[in-house]
């Protein structure tokens, strides 16, 4: 259906009236119900003028404006409608069901929905755990809250505001709080509709605060991570008094010294004053060790030239006794109450071996290095183990993070079935060593050069490499490695009884 129009010089329009396709004359109210709803101005003008075209950059301010507000009433939609899928998502993994526990905070759904959303898209697995919260919070007590968000009238932000401060509390108290604070939620920023929660929450349920405070002293915690440019960042959890008397003992002290005659910047005084009051330097503390591990391409080495495989070994003789030279000459030492080992890697950056220097000394006088080799006990060698944390150095979980020294060594493919070799065993954290020992649907494949494959129940298949040394840019020596003894196929390795896994099933992490 259309309507034919005429349109005067002068800028006047008169309607010659409306039409079916076939040029039956029809009536406005059926040509308005044909048609269906009308886009708005903003979004009829958001697909006139698309990103980077030339009437998108003619555009004045008082339109660009109108468009950043139209897309940030998408976005909002666009979150309303993933706490839909999550929750949808969510009733279809159920805690107890799948081996895992069910998690109170992400609302009893399965323990391991955290690790599969994290795999759909990279929130790492505490954000995947608040979208979890927060979509389930939502759609099942907050739908009030949930309609603001899809009609873009609150954005995630204030939407994660009502769920943290409201869902802890009981439905009636919170149903009444949520119908004061969201009449005025779409003219309030995320902070200012916080704090009138607050305010509403005292007002109501005073007892309610005082059960929030307890429960923020037992959650309290220090944390710190890694910033930019070789700094970090601490952050502890006090009460705010706490927190303002150790802001004024800090101050004071920077201050002290500022005062003294320190020129530095009062922030980076502040900062020396707080590691300081931590450290304690004018005490003695017990030493802490320190394990160095120097990591050696293979085709930087003498003997790089002459076939990798000797004897078996991936590591010649000749290349032993040049990494001992360059060893020698860069007076290398192991830390006191440390150790110090070499890590050797062939030409596309893979670890083919780990020694000390003792094993450095001995695959020189003899017939070089290799990898442990297998074992048909369920229990891996220390030097599986070592070989292990040094090829993953991290958790091998994609986008987990936490470091080799909270990590387990595990079998990929199971034992018996799976061999105890360093091609069938790597790094998981506990938590992650326990979502492929119990978690139902999600498969793991240990791939050539240590690549772990990691498959969700819901098809999601993501690939993590353990870190490599490349050989320096402009070098072509061939490097292959060996089979070492008791390769796949070797009936001497067959599985045999004896050492049984470990059950992980009451494991706390």
């Amino acid at each position: 259906m259309f309507e034919q129009a005429e349109v005067y010089a002068d800028g006047t329009v008169r309607s010659l009236g409306c039409f079916a396709d076939d040029g039956r004359p029809v009536s406005r109210e059926e040509l308005v119900a044909a048609i269906g709803e009308l886009p708005s101005t903003d979004e009829f003008m958001a697909v006139m003028c698309p990103p980077g075209s030339a009437e998108r950059l003619a555009l004045p301010d008082h339109w660009v404006v109108r468009l950043v507000a139209l897309v940030e009433r998408r976005a909002a939609a666009l979150v309303a409608e993933r706490a839909d899928l999550v929750a949808q998502l969510a009733g279809q993994r159920p805690g107890e069901e799948d081996g895992g526990r069910p998690v109170p905070e992400v609302m009893d759904v399965s323990e391991w929905l955290p690790c599969e959303l994290g795999l759909v898209h990279p929130y790492g697995e505490r954000r995947a755990g608040r979208v979890i919260r927060t979509s389930l919070a939502l759609t099942s007590r907050f739908p009030a809250t949930l309609r603001l968000l899809a009609r873009g009238e609150i954005d995630e932000a204030r939407a994660e505001a009502v769920v943290d401060l409201l869902e802890p509390l009981d439905e009636q108290l919170a149903a009444r709080v949520e119908a004061l604070v969201l009449p005025r939620a779409p003219e309030q920023t995320p902070t200012s509709l916080r704090a009138s929660i607050r305010r509403c929450i005292d007002r109501l349920g005073p007892e309610a605060r005082e059960r929030r405070h307890r429960q923020a002293q037992a959650d309290a915690d220090v944390r710190w991570w890694a910033t930019e440019d070789g700094m970090a960042r601490m952050a502890a959890d006090l009460t705010l008094p706490a927190a303002a008397a150790c802001g004024e003992v800090i101050d004071g002290l920077a201050r002290q010294l500022r005062d003294g005659g320190d020129e530095r910047p009062i922030g980076q005084l502040r900062a020396e004053v707080f590691q300081d009051l931590v450290l304690r330097p004018w005490t003695e503390r017990p030493g802490v060790g320190v394990s160095l591990v120097v990591h050696a391409p293979l085709s930087t080495l003498a003997g790089g030239d002459e076939p990798a495989d000797v004897d078996g070994h991936p590591v010649s003789a000749a290349q032993c006794r040049e990494l001992l030279d360059r060893v020698g000459a860069l007076d290398l030492h192991r830390p006191g109450g440390g150790t110090l080992e070499f890590a050797v890697h062939d030409d596309a950056g893979h670890l083919v071996a780990v020694a000390t220097r003792r094993g450095l000394e001995r695959g020189a006088r003899r017939a070089g290095l290799r990898p442990p080799p297998p074992t048909t006990a369920y229990r891996p060698t220390q030097g599986h183990r070592r070989f292990g944390q040094v090829r993953d150095r991290r958790c091998r979980h994609p986008h987990c993070n936490r470091r080799v020294g909270r990590t387990d060594l595990d079998h990929v493919r199971p034992w018996p079935h799976g061999r105890t070799a360093c091609d069938n065993l790597c790094c998981p954290c506990r938590r992650h060593h326990r979502l492929k020992t119990h978690a139902r649907g999600w498969r793991f494949r240990l791939l050539p050069g240590g690549r772990l494959e990691v498959a969700t129940p819901s098809g999601i298949t993501r690939v993590t490499d353990p870190p490599r040394v490349l050989r320096e840019a402009g070098s072509a020596v061939p490097v292959r490695s060996g089979a070492p003894p008791g390769a796949a196929g070797d009936p001497a390795m067959a599985p045999r009884g004896g050492d049984a896994p470990p059950d992980l099933t009451g494991c706390p992490f």
